[in-house]
């Protein structure tokens, strides 16, 4: 892919013909993040979060990333999208308004940053003219689990029209369901919570929302208690909402984990020229706990 030299309207799709004046590739080097100070300093022996632990006992951690080393780790991160629903291997859909680069996903300072930027790209996966971009992971055919403590320690962007969240899909690639753990939408200092069930296109929501600019001050854990026709929401550790039911999944999903732009009307809005770009969706650590008496799956 290349990016644009100027800036355009997103355009999408494999049969658009782009007339373009000017073209430079896309170059390795991440963008540098203006809008977000990366602070050295750590607390909990190296740790931004307040500790919190699965509650009740019996609990092993099953899977974890700390994001200690100088780049993703590739045993457990995929780069490319692989569920229903999606454009291409770097596309959500018309949702969204970025394309997923390699580039914009960095470690730092012992955490993961997902940045978002506003230089056009040329995309090839699906073809087309994308006016922002995106980092985007996923831990599908690396790990999947189903039931457990899902947890992220993460600081959240502000600005109208960003979109980042941590979610789980399945691994079988169907769609629904779905759980949001921590969906943001930065235009309305809205965190989403919730369950996607049902079957395509009769697609049933249970959600939750917090309306906080918390998120984008300071590092939180959001967490999601999964189990058999049980679903418990909490952020740092406060339980935010309890869904119960046969439409609670019950199949092993994976880790979702991007920093996406909205492009539609409501939720806030797409980006304006309020929005700092580039910015980041940071995240300390991701950990996965299982309990012995919780089929997993696997």
């Amino acid at each position: 892919m290349a990016r644009l030299s100027r800036r355009i309207l997103p355009v999408v799709g494999a049969s658009v013909v782009v007339a373009l004046a000017s073209l430079q590739p896309a170059t390795a080097t991440p963008p540098t993040v203006t809008s977000t100070t990366v602070s050295s300093s750590h607390s909990d022996n190296g740790r931004t979060c307040s500790p919190t632990r699965p509650p009740g006992s019996g609990w092993r951690l099953s899977w974890h990333d700390e994001f200690e080393g100088k780049a993703l780790d590739r045993t457990k991160w995929n780069t490319v999208m692989d569920f229903p629903g999606r454009a291409g291997g770097h596309y959500h859909n018309e949702n969204y308004g970025s394309y997923a680069l390699e580039e914009n996903i960095v470690l730092r300072h012992g955490r993961l940053h997902l940045i978002t930027n506003d230089e056009p790209v040329v995309g090839d996966d699906p073809p087309g003219v994308y006016d922002y971009s995106e980092g985007f992971i996923s831990s599908h055919d690396k790990f999947f689990q189903a039931y457990g403590y899902w947890q992220i320690c993460a600081r959240f962007p502000a600005g109208r029209g960003l979109w980042p969240a941590f979610w789980l899909v399945p691994q079988d690639r169907t769609w629904p369901p779905e759980f949001d753990v921590a969906e943001w939408f930065g235009g309305i200092d809205g965190m989403h919570q919730g369950i996607a069930s049902g079957t395509w296109p009769d697609v049933r929501w249970d959600s939750h929302w917090t309306y906080d600019p918390a998120p984008t001050t300071g590092w939180h854990t959001y967490a999601l208690l999964w189990e058999p026709g049980r679903a418990v929401f909490s952020i740092d550790g406060h339980v935010t909402a309890t869904f119960e039911g046969s439409f609670v999944p019950d199949k092993p999903m994976y880790v979702v984990l991007n920093s996406g732009v909205w492009v539609n009307d409501d939720r806030g809005g797409p980006p304006d020229a309020t929005t700092v770009f580039p910015n980041v969706f940071e995240v300390d650590y991701v950990r996965v706990y299982s309990r012995g008496d919780l089929p997993t799956g696997r």
